[in-house]
């Protein structure tokens, strides 16, 4: 069996099993109450859940999300305003999803052609879209990019010794 079908398989599916830092979770909690999801960019070192984080607001929402990954596809302005726009103007198969998310995975790799296309397209589409960005080096991210969302940070506070 292969890690990404392990990793898929135990992937935590609501955000009271993700771990997390309690005020970031009660941040979480708080989306989950209001039923509303902000246009998030979420920073912090690789592997600390960011991905898994914004996918379970997701299904515990009902919201509809389409992941780009920075690194990939996410480089080349055609496909990313082609891809999120037609996943923007398409309808939901599934009634119940009240909210449609882009999920911007390693935004940080993005290019700044990338973020500002996606920024006018959170802009232009309020009540469509949202969006979670995924980002390891904030500092990598445009100025309206990150003013577009609401910044959350992951951080370790303390290590954990493993033997």
């Amino acid at each position: 069996m292969s890690d990404f079908i392990w990793v898929e398989k135990y992937r935590p599916q609501k955000i009271e099993d993700c771990i997390l830092p309690d005020s970031i979770k009660k941040t979480f909690r708080d989306f989950l109450t209001a039923g509303e999801i902000p246009n998030l960019l979420l920073s912090g070192p690789p592997g600390i859940g960011k991905t898994t984080v914004a996918k379970a607001l997701c299904k515990e929402l009902g919201a509809d999300y389409y992941v780009i990954n920075g690194s990939d596809e996410g480089r080349f302005l055609d496909t990313v305003r082609n891809n999120a726009k037609n996943f923007a103007s398409t309808v939901s198969l599934a009634s119940e999803a009240s909210h449609k998310v882009i999920i911007i995975d390693e935004a940080d790799n993005t290019t700044s052609d990338v973020q500002l296309s996606l920024e006018r397209l959170l802009r232009s589409s309020p009540q469509t879209v949202d969006s979670s960005s995924l980002a390891t080096i904030r500092t990598r991210l445009l100025l309206p990019y990150i003013h577009a969302a609401v910044l959350l940070t992951f951080l370790l506070t303390k290590r954990i010794n493993q033997r």
